[in-house]
């Protein structure tokens, strides 16, 4: 038997082109813990309409669709980011790097970062009535043992980097585990537990870095110090401190 906090509802597709967009349909469903998951997603969607490549029975692709248990209020949004990337970063934490000596990280909003390189991908999306979160669907893309990215991708694999078999079941319940797990800690414990730990795995935190900035169409040099409670990310630049929301930066792995 599976261990889980809550049951899950489990649907497994040979091939589709975006569990997200297929767990859509699901919206209107009053079950909750809906899970796609396929060995083959297609056309993958990431952050800003981009494309998330997988190979075939390589990686994990699979998408949750959750509705909250208690109320989660638009503004507070990001929380679901925190969840979700703090429990990818246990589950390869404790399962897979208690030897190792590469360092995994926490991209904000909702990378996985290992060795300077992207492993896992995130997209949220949400159904939202008077400002009040009624479903959410997590999409999540985890490279395994994919073994050939594009350099433009700055991508890697579990595989590549750890240099370890891995069982794509066992991973796959392991997330769902420890996805719950962390959900539960904040409906005990509230949103400033869980966000400690996203922080201090933050990835480039209290190191200068460069950033681009859309409004502005600019460059700038900057150093990450931390994420508010409202989900910007906070940068220090020339003294002073800013702060921004998704689409509003972007920074670069170098």
């Amino acid at each position: 038997m599976k261990k889980f906090i809550w049951p899950i509802n489990l649907i497994t597709l040979k091939e589709i082109n975006s569990t997200n967009q297929y767990a859509r349909k699901f919206i209107s469903k009053k079950h909750n813990w809906i899970v796609i998951w396929t060995m083959n997603q297609t056309q993958g969607i990431g952050m800003r309409k981009n494309l998330w490549y997988t190979e075939k029975e390589r990686n994990l692709t699979f998408s949750i669709v959750l509705k909250p248990i208690q109320t989660l209020y638009v503004k507070k949004m990001y929380v679901m980011n925190i969840v979700i990337s703090n429990a990818i970063h246990k589950t390869l934490s404790e399962c897979y790097n208690k030897k190792n000596k590469e360092k995994i990280w926490i991209k904000w909003p909702n990378d996985i970062i290992i060795n300077n390189k992207k492993v896992c991908g995130i997209l949220i999306e949400s159904c939202v009535f008077s400002q009040k979160i009624h479903t959410i669907i997590i999409g999540v893309g985890l490279n395994v043992d994919q073994k050939h990215f594009q350099k433009k991708w700055n991508a890697s694999s579990l595989k590549e980097i750890f240099n370890l078999n891995f069982d794509l079941n066992y991973l796959f319940y392991k997330i769902i585990y420890f996805f719950q797990k962390e959900y539960l800690f904040f409906t005990i414990y509230g949103e400033k537990f869980i966000r400690k730990y996203y922080i201090d795995y933050l990835y480039l935190k209290n190191q200068v870095s460069i950033f681009y900035i859309f409004k502005t169409n600019s460059y700038i040099s900057g150093i990450i110090r931390s994420v508010t409670d409202q989900g910007f990310l906070m940068v220090e630049h020339n003294n002073r401190l800013y702060f921004f929301m998704e689409k509003e930066i972007e920074f670069f792995i170098i």
